[in-house]
């Protein structure tokens, strides 16, 4: 099987039918969830992971510099900013958990 048959192509109408049509959650009994919806939590998500992770270990790498201290302030802020990461995800999940059930 050529690698190009296995592939599947829409129309850009298509895809935009797909993008306009709402996922529903009937069983919840919940509002509907669109796909712009899914989007902009995984970019809500994607920044703060991210931002928190580079600013931590760029100061580690400026203070590492300043006070020949290498490897080990980068280390240290590379790891505060994933664990800023880890609340920064656990604020946004409760306020979606929040969301879901009101």
């Amino acid at each position: 099987m050529i690698a190009s048959e296995a592939l599947i192509w829409y129309s850009k109408e298509e895809m935009k039918k797909a993008a306009a049509h709402p996922t529903t959650r009937s069983s919840l009994g919940k509002a509907d969830l669109t796909v712009g919806d899914i989007a902009v939590q995984f970019l809500d998500t994607t920044w703060r992971i991210a931002v928190p992770v580079t600013i931590g270990a760029v100061l580690g790498i400026v203070a590492d510099r300043t006070l020949d201290s290498k490897p080990w302030l980068t280390l240290l802020g590379t790891v505060a900013g994933f664990v800023l990461a880890g609340v920064l995800i656990k604020r946004q999940l409760d306020a979606v958990l929040r969301e879901e059930d009101s």
